[in-house]
């Protein structure tokens, strides 16, 4: 064996370690490489998942605030509507006819009218509640209408006015009002 053989067979070994070398290296790489392509799918994925949950808690968070707007804004609508039919309601009473106010007022003197009391009523009523009772007119007050009868000594008294009885009267029939209004 010469030198030259000799020469040949390492260069040969060697370009087969090499090759070897080469070929672990690759298949090393691409381990890695399917490894890291792996992994990056599963970080996508988990990713890509939660940012899927993170807009579904958002768009529930969203839609919850916009029902809870919707339902602020209908019910300050409703209340408008109650307040427009309250206003129209005290304004029918405070203009109701002569003959229905007289009634009333009658009724109202007749049944409450006492020995040693006082009656109140509205400047416009003055005139009539004097025609129907003999308890002394003590003043004016401002109402829709009505009457206040009190003790001349002030220790009792019996609001009559037709603010407190619409008031009273419209409590009372908020459910039916708001039937009729809105169902």
């Amino acid at each position: 064996m010469g030198l030259e053989t000799v020469l040949e067979e390492i260069s040969k070994e060697g370009y087969e370690k090499i090759e070897k070398v080469k070929k672990e290296t690759e298949l090393e790489v691409k381990k890695i490489i399917s490894n890291a392509e792996e992994k990056a799918k599963e970080i996508i994925e988990k990713a890509k998942s939660e940012a899927e949950r993170e807009a579904l808690l958002l768009r529930k968070r969203l839609l919850s605030g916009v029902r809870l707007e919707l339902k602020r804004e209908e019910l300050r609508r409703k209340q408008e509507i109650f307040d427009e039919v309250f206003k129209k309601f005290k304004e029918k009473v405070k203009n109701m006819d002569e003959k229905t106010k007289k009634e009333i007022l009658e009724y109202l003197i007749s049944k409450y009218e006492r020995e040693g009391y006082i009656i109140y009523s509205r400047k416009e009523d003055k005139e009539l509640v004097e025609k129907l009772t003999n308890m002394k007119y003590a003043g004016e007050i401002n109402c829709l209408g009505g009457i206040i009868i009190e003790k001349e000594d002030g220790t009792h008294r019996i609001n009559l006015v037709f603010d407190e009885i619409v008031k009273e009267l419209y409590e009372r029939r908020i459910k039916d009002v708001h039937r009729i209004l809105f169902e």
